[in-house]
């Protein structure tokens, strides 16, 4: 459920607890964790760009955690999620009694890979043992290769290019979000079965867009699939009347689009305005940010679906979903986490499993027992490949509807299916990952 203005509450989150980010470079987060937690006191001036934050407790391990999050510029609500997801999980384990203390720092990479590359340095000059986060996958690739270059293991929470996890893989990095054909294979194959065979696609026109749309496209085809037209409008587009004109052209039997953010709440709202979803089925993304972005216009588009608030224990099997729910609107002034919350949330989890189980931070250590740890949470379970340092993940084919006689105030997702978490992935041999 949202309370109040999500966008608004976003906002009022980042500048109280990026200022220090946009100002400095490195802000401390958070405190610690540890099974005798309590009495520890938060420390740092992020006045000079780099501070160390420290939490009490009586654990004897530490695990130094430096966030890179994109807490300003245009994809900034989602860097501002990726944090909120990280203060959760401080939170879980603090009250779960694991023995681990964890210090963070967070730096603000503006989605830009010179500003990432630069923070991630001053990160590592002060004396982090992990990185994780990064919202966009230049910056991720350009962070990814300095984690190798100085063996410091990586865990990415958001960025989506397969080959992170596929061509160019390396020993310290690893990924608990979906990539895009993780999230595309289902997709289609759900689309293929229950929406017909031909279809036309809009994607945004830079690198997520285009490698969305490929891998749902590969799909298809695979079963029997055909395009009928693809359009590509600009990144940050405004009017998308000419590419929807051209769609409504054809007889496809429905509309693949992959725009995001605002693309994606402007794309929505023009296409049901045109009348087009009186023509075809149309599959979008079935996000939070765009249910409450874009509300009614949404209401009937199909569409698959990582993570949502609205996941109850029939879809995960366990009622974990609940508690960081509850936890997170406590903690993010009241607004829903999203899928870069869980992912977020689940790789300081996967992080922190790996430090207890190895009894060590050293490098080496936490990349061998990253290596197949398996985690439950809030979407069910989930595991980190050997081959690959690619988590599993669960995904459902929905369709958005009204939220009526919910205590959510938007569209929210009806489940019809559900992909089982190792399903979705190439199999190791076909990754072109050679660890």
């Amino acid at each position: 459920m949202s309370r109040g203005e999500p966008a608004d509450t976003r906002r009022q989150f980042l500048q109280r607890a990026s200022g220090a980010a946009l100002a400095g470079g490195i802000a401390v987060l958070a405190g610690c964790t540890s099974e005798q937690a309590g009495g520890g006191d938060g420390g740092g001036d992020n006045s000079t760009g780099s501070s160390n934050g420290t939490g009490g407790g009586g654990g004897d391990l530490t695990l130094r955690i430096g966030g890179l999050f994109p807490t300003s510029g245009p994809y900034s609500a989602i860097g501002v999620d990726q944090r909120v997801g990280m203060e959760v999980a401080l939170r879980h384990l603090e009250e779960d009694g694991a023995e681990l203390t964890v210090e963070t720092q967070v730096a603000d990479t503006q989605l830009d890979p010179e500003q990432g590359l630069r923070r991630a340095r001053e990160l590592s000059n002060g004396n982090i043992d992990v990185f994780t986060g990064l919202g966009s996958s230049s910056v991720a690739s350009a962070v990814s290769n300095y984690a190798q270059q100085n063996q410091i293991p990586l865990m990415i929470t958001t960025a989506t290019n397969e080959s992170l996890t596929g061509k160019d893989c390396n020993q310290y990095t690893f990924r608990s979000n979906t990539h895009t054909y993780q999230n595309q294979k289902p997709n289609a194959e759900w689309a293929m079965q229950n929406l017909g065979k031909t279809f036309a696609t809009m994607g945004a026109d830079y690198a997520w867009g285009r490698a969305s749309v490929k891998a749902f496209v590969d799909v298809a085809k695979q079963n029997g699939g055909e395009v009928v037209e693809q359009v590509w409008p600009k990144l940050g587009a405004t009017d998308y009347s000419t590419e929807i004109q051209r769609v409504a052209s054809t007889d496809a039997d429905f509309f693949l689009v992959r725009c995001s953010g605002t693309d994606g709440i402007n794309s929505a709202k023009q296409i049901a305005s045109f009348g087009l979803k009186e023509q075809m089925d149309v599959v979008t993304n079935q996000t939070s940010i765009l249910a409450q972005g874009a509300g009614d216009a949404c209401v009937g588009n199909y569409g698959g679906v990582p993570y949502h608030a609205a996941l109850s224990s029939e879809q995960t099997g366990n009622d974990q979903n609940e508690r960081f729910v509850k936890d997170y609107r406590d903690i993010g002034d009241g607004t829903d986490p999203s899928t870069y919350s869980l992912t977020s949330y689940m790789g300081v989890r996967f992080l922190a499993k790996a430090a207890i189980e190895a009894g060590s931070t050293s490098a080496d250590d936490l990349v061998s027992a990253l290596e197949g740890v398996s985690l439950t949470g809030p979407k069910g379970e989930m595991k980190i490949r050997s081959c690959d340092h690619q988590a599993t993940n669960a995904l459902w084919s929905s369709k958005l509807v009204s939220p009526e006689g919910t205590d959510f105030d938007y569209p929210i997702p009806e489940f019809l299916a559900e992909h089982k978490a190792d399903t979705n992935l190439r199999p190791c041999e076909e990754t072109g990952c050679s660890l």
